[in-house]
């Protein structure tokens, strides 16, 4: 869905298909979602630690819906994803302003069992039109820009004093075919309006680190995501979220989130955070390297098979977390150094279980991925 890396004979390749070992959790430790983990000495003030990450048990997200359905090996593979914390995806089919405030007040109360402490979260995709649309010439009217400003006042109302990590508008890449002075200024007003919740914090997208904004540009250039975020309001965001429809190995991903951090400081902007998608990178692999399957696009990159089939598959990453230095990532020193400092958490907000990462078509993508992934069950 972003704007894409140009072939592979074009690019540097920085992520190589490999095989996550199988990891067992300490036995000290249990997932975010049953445990508050503690933060980082080096990120002390990390919002996403020190707390419970809720789970989402309703009709909006499919792969509970097949969880609750199951049985048996199925029920057990399906809840590698069902019984995690995920991001809910809300956007212009999720209801009108009007709407929306008891939209986000139901899902808030089911993920959080009535705890404001308890952590929930949200991808906000209510931009219209984008993604191709936008770069064909389409622009919001005066009236949709209105629609969109009441709708996002709406939704961060209802979220009141609920802890939150809002990934705001995923694509977000495609501001540079936008109309951008008005793309800006939508998108900042979300950035201000969702972090002006006293507990909610902002993670403005700016693609993943395999990623150009244009087919002319070569080996992606942390600098242009810098521009992207100045343009949208990372000031008043807690920070940029990486990888929310690729597949970058983390390892990858963590050193270019790095260096953006690095770079935005140069800028002006100071103490900004991030966040990795980690939901599809369990086999680490930059856009060209991705094998499609079905519609033959990227997108719907081919599910991960046996050990031996790693070609260029998709399959599960590292649970969510906010502990995200810990050794049993098996992360490099230098990047669990960075990570601790920089990253607030790992999360999956990306869905690669549904088909062209947007739709449900069945489960049978759900189970290969929980099938193939090396990573622990909860």
């Amino acid at each position: 869905m972003l704007f894409r890396s140009p072939p592979a004979a074009e690019q540097s390749k920085t992520a190589l298909p490999h095989v996550q070992r199988t990891q067992r959790p300490y036995l000290r430790d249990k997932e975010v979602w049953q445990k508050a983990q503690p933060a980082h000495l080096q990120n002390l003030k990390n919002p996403l630690a020190e707390r419970r990450w809720g789970v989402y048990k309703g009709d909006l997200e499919q792969t509970w819906r097949a969880y609750e359905s199951a049985g048996g090996d199925t029920k057990r593979l399906l809840g590698k994803i069902a019984l995690r914390p995920k991001s809910l995806w809300l956007g212009d089919w999720s209801g009108s302003p009007e709407q929306i405030g008891s939209v986000v007040r139901e899902y808030v109360e089911n993920a959080s069992g009535g705890d404001p402490k308890v952590l929930v979260q949200l991808a906000i995709f209510r931009m219209d039109p984008w993604e191709h649309a936008v770069c064909g010439g389409r622009a919001p009217s005066r009236g949709g820009q209105d629609t969109y400003r009441r709708w996002i006042a709406n939704a961060a109302r209802a979220l009141g004093r609920q802890h939150t990590a809002i990934i705001l508008q995923p694509d977000l890449p495609f501001w540079w075919c936008s109309n951008r002075a008005v793309t800006s200024s939508l998108i900042t007003y979300a950035v201000k309006t969702f972090a002006a919740q006293p507990n909610t914090s902002v993670y403005l997208d700016a693609g993943a680190a395999d990623w150009s904004s244009t087919p002319q540009v070569g080996a992606p250039r942390a600098s242009q995501a810098a521009d992207l975020l100045m343009a949208n309001g990372i000031a008043e965001a807690r920070g940029f979220a990486l990888n929310a429809t690729h597949y970058v190995g983390t390892e990858e991903s963590v050193a270019y989130g790095a260096e953006l951090v690095r770079i935005l400081r140069e800028r002006g902007v100071k103490g900004v955070h991030f966040v990795v998608d980690t939901a599809q990178n369990g086999n680490g692999m930059t856009w060209p390297e991705v094998e499609a399957q079905g519609s033959r696009v990227n997108d719907n990159a081919r599910v991960c098979g046996s050990t031996s089939d790693r070609r260029g598959c998709v399959t599960l990453g590292i649970p969510p977390t906010s502990r995200v230095g810990d050794e049993r990532w098996g992360l490099s020193k230098q990047t669990s150094r960075e990570a601790k400092q920089y990253v607030d958490g790992f999360l999956w907000y990306a869905r690669p279980w549904l088909f062209m990462q947007a739709n449900w078509k069945g489960a049978d993508r759900a189970i290969g991925m929980a099938r193939s992934t090396g990573w622990f069950a909860p």
